[in-house]
């Protein structure tokens, strides 16, 4: 039996399982860590959490997009590009995400489609800095 520490530390996960056994006295599975631990074992350490992935505001992403800056390594698409592929693809879904407003993460897959339709397709790593440079734009 082993177990791992969770980030948060309130918890331990039992590995065979998967349970998650809160840091309780009352609780049998936490008196069996406890007794694990007593008897020399120690814990795999918690996992590291993933990287937090970059967000933009729409307005973010059209001004990188309008202002095309020297910080990316390629040229993004024009905004009036990306309205026109919005428009291209006809889908009433597509249109919604563009007009809510809402933060669009880097790794959007609604953002990477669309990506891939501009007329000078990006990637999904090109999309990720250019939502990367999209957070950074703030009201001046």
């Amino acid at each position: 039996m082993t177990y791992t520490l969770t980030v948060n530390s309130t918890s331990v996960v039992r590995d065979a399982d998967g349970a998650c056994i809160p840091a309780d006295p009352r609780n049998v599975d936490w008196q069996a860590y406890q007794a694990w631990v007593a008897a020399g074992n120690s814990p795999n350490p918690a996992p590291t959490p993933p990287a937090p992935v970059p967000t933009a505001l729409l307005w973010q992403v059209e001004a990188v997009c309008n202002a095309a800056p020297a910080s990316l390594d390629f040229t993004p698409p024009t905004w009036v590009e990306v309205q026109a592929a919005v428009a291209a693809q006809n889908n009433a879904a597509l249109t919604a995400f563009f007009n809510v407003g809402n933060p669009i993460p880097a790794d959007s897959k609604t953002l990477i489609a669309l990506a891939a339709a501009v007329p000078s397709p990006l990637s999904a790593t090109q999309v990720a800095a250019l939502v990367a440079a999209a957070a950074a734009v703030a009201i001046p």
